[in-house]
């Protein structure tokens, strides 16, 4: 028998997060092309339609490891809904996720709201992520969707 080898924790990663902008449509598609499951965009022309008013609303956050952008989130002001989280599989697992969705909460507690929704597909890893994070189950959307919601407070 070998020597027992202890696991290593994962070193914190450095990066830096600021409000995403027209320029950065290209690697953000590049992020939702390589996205395992939730591939709601089939062209790179459609993901630049529905991500534009998110962008020149300075409603969209992306998250940078040197010059890369490796996640975004993208949050609906008007109904309180986060629209888009995505992080490139290549970036899993190294807390991407909830640094962005700590973001799109800041920006709807910023903007009034109480409570936060979104919608994504029922048994994906989406789902059991969001759930980790506090979400809960509001009700069925159809299909295979689900709506989860999260009650939010002023920190």
């Amino acid at each position: 028998m070998g020597p027992i080898r202890r696991k290593t924790a994962t070193p914190p990663i450095r990066a830096r997060s600021r409000r995403g902008v027209p320029a950065d449509v290209a690697s953000l598609y590049q992020i939702v092309a390589a996205a395992r499951e939730n591939r709601q965009f089939e062209t790179a022309q459609g993901f630049a339609a529905a991500v534009a008013p998110f962008l020149q609303a300075g409603l969209c956050w992306v998250l940078l490891i040197g010059p890369a952008v490796v996640g975004f989130v993208a949050v609906d002001a008007r109904a309180g809904s986060v629209e888009m989280l995505y992080v490139h599989p290549a970036h899993e697992g190294r807390t991407i996720g909830r640094r962005l969705m700590r973001r799109a909460v800041d920006d709807l507690v910023r903007l009034g709201h109480r409570t936060a929704w979104l919608v994504t597909a029922r048994e994906s890893r989406a789902a059991r992520f969001y759930r980790a994070q506090g979400w809960v189950e509001a009700n069925e959307v159809g299909g295979a969707s689900v709506k989860l919601v999260m009650k939010l407070s002023r920190l």
